[in-house]
């Protein structure tokens, strides 16, 4: 491709070579349309008539964006004398309205003219932007025109296997974009997803270029592999857009020397030397477009989990999976930590899979829990999630790690399903500390032989403690260290009493208890969520998040954790109250099917922010 690149610049300077050439340059600078909309753009073509060819040096404009497109090179020949005519373009966008001027260009050691654009809200009056050679076609060519631009415009698809999904099912699919062969076009970014229905994943993972053939029409297809994340109930089209730059050639618009070209150089078919869009540029007429593909597919309807049959433990995930659990090493000594490990494998959103975690016993200190994430394939659909936790015994003899269990939705099955580990049992010895304490009780009259007094009954003189005294005659009672010491446990035994009696009275409440073991929730998730912060894991830090709000809002509004979402925050909260919290929600459903991943100072500013909405309610 490079070497086709140069092509015009050889060409030109042999013909400059064979001819007399014209000595002075001109420079000229030119905007079309110089009045454009906010969310169009305008195209400035900086044209070099001479022999100079520099680089033009573009200025910055404050609320201008001005990138390069491309350039062009040809040559006018006017009684014998040779001129080369090298042409450069450049789009010009603006992040906001009002009147730009463009400065003074410098081409070498000389400056253009400076140009005035004005952007507005809405477009200039009366029509469409024009392209750089379409504003000189005759009035005749117009249908020409619109046909070249139709017939060059792309497609983009996207291929389902199936419409129908549930509230966090993971689908992959894929999405292709066919651009006709012959047609220049640029990726001006990379796809992007629209809408808050879906969550798309896999956008920034490169394309895949193939060709195909249709309707007897060649095009050059790119190909991405996307997961489909569902994050509501309801009919919703996949929002998808793709921006691109065409350089569409119009037909008809050839030179003699053009067509002389094409017959020594190749022929008009399908990627075919001469249908470089460089060629059309420089004998024919190059029409640029911006354009902005949008996915063309059927809606896809989301269906909401069934609360029948939705078990107590389920935490969200939808899929299929396994369940495993192991404890190394499989034997320890009482005070030596062990490391217990929780597997679950399986197709589905694993950032999603949580699972219950040991609980401190008489035989047990548990610690905090960890959870990696570990995918088997590019889309992250196949994999596992691994729970590690360390485990401490706290006793000698035949202990038991009890079992544990997990829920999740087969959407295939269309059920919910449980999986159950088998109890653990190890062997637990006596740890190195307590042996030593046996050993050393066990040995009796030889561990005290060099006390005094342990030889037989033998007497020992009688030894007063030394020190300083002091001779008074306050009775005991009036110093303030003996009150101390009798008032001391007294106050200390009514507040036990008072505390105990308080415990009755609330345990028997079963409205205290709720509050309670929510206030306690709320505490172990930002606990969580500080953890997760710690080891830089998202997915994890938003799920603490949403779980610590959603048990707190259920404190308020006396409904269940899970049905707080942001619907039911929109319907009991004012907008701007609601509005932070229905942020921090919506950031957790794109962290968990997404992949959303923000470093750890813009985690810090989550924390912040969940923080403070706590504060609040």
């Amino acid at each position: 491709m490079k070497a086709a690149m140069r092509w015009p610049k050889l060409l030109v300077l042999l013909l400059l070579a064979t001819g007399p050439v014209a000595a002075a340059s001109r420079f000229t600078v030119t905007v079309d349309p110089p009045n454009f909309a906010l969310d169009d753009s305008a195209q400035m073509t900086i044209t070099v008539t001479g022999d100079e060819d520099a680089a033009p040096i573009i200025p910055r404009v404050p609320g201008l964006i001005i990138n390069p497109v491309g350039q062009s090179t040809s040559i006018r020949q006017v009684n014998g004398a040779v001129t080369a005519i090298f042409a450069r373009t450049y789009r010009i966008t603006a992040n906001r309205e009002g009147t730009f001027t463009i400065p003074p260009i410098q081409i070498g050691t000389a400056t253009t003219a400076p140009v005035t654009v004005r952007v507005g809200a809405t477009g200039p009056q009366g029509g469409t932007r024009r392209g750089r050679d379409e504003s000189a076609a005759a009035p005749d060519s117009a249908a020409e025109i619109a046909r070249a631009v139709r017939d060059a415009m792309p497609v983009m698809k996207v291929i389902l296997p199936k419409t129908h999904l549930y509230v966090g099912q993971l689908l992959p699919f894929q999405m292709k974009a066919y651009f006709r062969r012959g047609v220049s076009a640029r990726l001006d970014d990379r796809p992007s997803a629209v809408g808050d229905a879906f969550t798309i994943s896999g956008l920034q993972k490169p394309w895949i270029q193939s060709e195909e053939v249709v309707d007897g029409v060649s095009y050059a297809v790119l190909t991405w592999n996307l997961v489909l994340g569902a994050l509501k109930s309801g009919d919703y089209p996949i929002g998808l857009e793709l921006p691109a730059t065409l350089n569409i050639e119009v037909p008809g618009a050839d030179s003699d020397m053009a067509s002389r070209l094409r017959a020594l150089f190749g022929t008009r078919a399908p990627g075919a030397f001469m249908d470089d869009s460089v060629f059309g540029g420089l004998f024919g007429r190059v029409i640029q477009k911006s354009v902005k593909l949008q996915a063309d597919a059927a809606p896809v309807t989301v269906l909401p989990l069934p609360v029948a049959g939705r078990p107590a433990d389920f935490s969200g995930a939808v899929g299929q999976f396994q369940l495993a659990s192991e404890l190394a090493p499989a034997t320890g000594s009482v005070g030596d930590p062990l490391t217990f490990k929780l597997t679950i494998t399986g197709r589905g959103n694993l950032s999603r899979v949580s699972a219950d975690v040991l609980h401190e016993s008489s035989q047990w200190r548990v610690y905090r829990t960890d959870s990696k994430v570990t995918a088997d394939d590019d889309s992250g659909l196949q994999g596992f999630k691994t729970f590690t936790q360390p485990v401490v015994p706290l006793q000698a003899g035949q202990l038991t790690l009890p079992a544990l269990s997990f829920s999740y939705f087969d959407p295939d099955a269309e059920r919910y399903e449980t999986r159950a580990t088998q109890p653990i049992s190890v062997r637990v010895t006596p740890g190195a500390a307590a042996a030593q304490v046996a050993a050393t009780l066990g040995a009796g009259g030889a561990a005290e032989a060099g006390t005094p007094g342990a030889a037989g009954d033998a007497l020992v003189a009688d030894v007063l403690p030394g020190g300083r005294s002091k001779a008074t005659l306050e009775p005991l009672v009036w110093r303030a260290w003996f009150a101390g010491s009798v008032l001391t446990p007294i106050a200390l035994m009514l507040c036990a009493v008072t505390l105990i009696r308080r415990q009755q009275l609330r345990a028997g409440d079963p409205v205290l208890r709720q509050h309670a073991a929510r206030l306690a929730a709320v505490r172990i998730n930002l606990e969580a969520m500080d953890s997760a912060l710690q080891r830089a894991d998202p997915a994890a830090f938003f799920t603490a998040a949403r779980r610590a709000l959603q048990e707190k809002l259920a404190d308020l509004w006396q409904m269940p954790a899970e049905s707080v979402d942001p619907q039911q925050l929109a319907e009991r909260m004012p907008a701007a109250q609601a509005a932070p919290l229905q942020a921090i929600f919506a950031m957790a459903e794109k962290a968990a099917y997404a992949g959303e991943s923000p470093d750890v100072p813009a985690l810090q500013a989550w924390q912040r922010r969940v923080l403070e909405q706590m504060r609040q309610l």
